[in-house]
């Protein structure tokens, strides 16, 4: 069977639900030397990998098509080797999002981000607690970049719609509001 995206995500979640049983098992030693044995492959493998991305850093296409496909990206952020850096991974999770995300800090392990709410109250995300905004940014900020620990969402109010710069009142003054609308006669 062909590994696409799909397959590949749900192998990922059964690797690691198997690897968070590991600590449940009844017998300890067992347990901690089956972790130390996982943890060794995984470092020679990453090892692999770090060898394979030297060898075709100067082929800035393939670097970047490896990157953009799911599995292979995510290999590359578990052994720190994706090619760009937090800060785009962070600006293209957010890309598309609603709510308007817009990045307030990133500093080593922390992003803060603002969203604004739409006019009327929420932020245009759907209803439910799986399409609340703020984990929407979290799930987009984890996938990208698992690197960052913390994520601070904050949510603004809608912009307002700008004032006229002149009010129509101020053209002229002495006017009162009692005059009949123009093209009407008088009666």
């Amino acid at each position: 069977m062909p590994w696409d995206d799909a397959y590949a995500r749900d192998r990922v979640t059964r690797a690691e639900e198997r690897l968070a049983g590991l600590e449940a098992l009844p017998d300890g030693v067992s347990a901690a030397r089956a972790g130390e044995a996982v943890e060794g492959l995984v470092a020679l493998y990453g090892e692999c990998l770090a060898r394979v991305m030297a060898q075709v850093a100067d082929d800035a296409e393939l670097v970047r098509r490896l990157a953009a496909d799911e599995l292979v990206g995510h290999l590359l952020l578990v052994h720190d080797l994706h090619p760009d850096p937090v800060a785009d991974r962070v600006r293209q999770a957010l890309a598309g999002l609603p709510g308007e995300p817009e990045v307030l800090e990133l500093s080593a392990g922390l992003v803060r981000i603002r969203l604004r709410e739409a006019p009327g109250g929420g932020c245009g995300c759907g209803s439910g607690p799986a399409a609340s905004p703020e984990q929407a940014v979290r799930d987009a900020i984890a996938a990208r970049a698992p690197e960052i620990e913390r994520v601070e969402v904050e949510t603004a109010p809608a912009a307002q719609a700008p004032q006229a710069l002149i009010p129509v009142e101020a053209l002229f003054p002495g006017r009162t509001g009692d005059r009949a609308p123009v093209g009407r006669e008088a009666g």
